[in-house]
């Protein structure tokens, strides 16, 4: 690995005039839909959001990625591993920039392999395989005690001693939000609750790593993401992320608000009025650790 620089220096700029992302034809994930999983989105409608997501992280932190000598694993030519690439993203940017890097997760580009396996069975890799393992987006799909118990060991075991895992995520809950807001986020807490999954799991990352006695250097970087219009470009397609992954879920929040589908529209437009009149915010969480020599 290389030196130990700052996350400032490692990461890439980012042109910030260029906020929406390409149009990417849908694809065909490789994993088939788990009747059993608790990820409450289905799969293809997901897609766009998805990457949407992807792009205001990117731009939001100023990069792909934060760990500290993850740029000098990927130009050297590492292994990485993606755990829950979903429409592979993220894989795909960073493996047509670095072909020298081997990067694992459902997209195949050329240096790219894809693997179909449940982490909640074990990650299908010896230990200590890969050089940087990345992962993202997933927070809604394990509950506390598989977080603890399997994903993190997970990812910690098949990581190379003296190199680097980190997570991210949103965190669930808007800050300074309307009480039309507040009512829908209640109402997706409370579903999420009955697969005993916590939507503020983004806040509690960093305190389970500090529990892992084979990690260190345990850094967490938190973005606040204004919602909404008042907040510029980012705002404005932060608005349409949570328009697009609230339509997803109109059937399940029509159906626990107790109102029909008029309604559901108009409180969806009360909404956007609300973002801008309570100056509405949702914190992004990176988080990064070293795995002990």
């Amino acid at each position: 690995m290389g030196n130990y620089h700052s996350a400032s220096n490692n990461r890439k700029n980012v042109n910030r005039k260029k906020i929406h992302p390409p149009v990417v034809k849908p694809v065909n994930l490789i994993n088939e839909q788990n009747r059993n999983s608790k990820y409450i989105l289905p799969d293809f409608t997901e897609i766009s959001r998805l990457q949407m997501q992807h792009y205001l992280f990117r731009h939001v932190f100023d990069g792909n990625y934060s760990a500290p000598g993850v740029d000098e694993i990927l130009k050297t030519g590492g292994k990485i591993l993606d755990v829950g690439c979903g429409p592979g993203t993220w894989i795909l940017e960073l493996a047509s920039e670095y072909s020298r890097a081997e990067f694992y997760g459902e997209i195949k580009p050329r240096n790219t392999t894809f693997i179909r396996a449940n982490i909640l069975d074990g990650l299908p890799f010896e230990n200590c395989t890969f050089d940087y393992v990345h992962i993202g987006f997933l927070g809604t799909s394990f509950t506390e005690e598989e977080w603890k118990t399997i994903v993190i060991p997970e990812i910690i075991r098949v990581t190379k001693p003296n190199c680097w895992i980190e997570l991210y995520e949103a965190d669930g809950f808007a800050l300074n939000c309307g009480p039309c807001y507040r009512q829908i986020i209640n109402c997706i807490q409370e579903e999420l609750a009955k697969k005993d999954i916590d939507a503020k799991v983004a806040t509690k990352f960093k305190d389970w790593l500090l529990l892992e006695s084979n990690l260190e250097n345990i850094h967490e970087e938190i973005r606040k993401q204004p919602v909404g219009q008042f907040g510029g470009r980012l705002a404005s397609l932060m608005e349409e992320n949570n328009d697009c992954f609230f339509q997803t879920m109109d059937t399940s929040l029509i159906v626990n608000l107790g109102i029909n589908s008029k309604e559901f529209e108009e409180m969806l437009q009360t909404i956007h009025d609300e973002y801008n009149k309570y100056k509405t915010y949702i914190n992004f969480h990176r988080i990064y650790a070293q795995k002990f020599i």
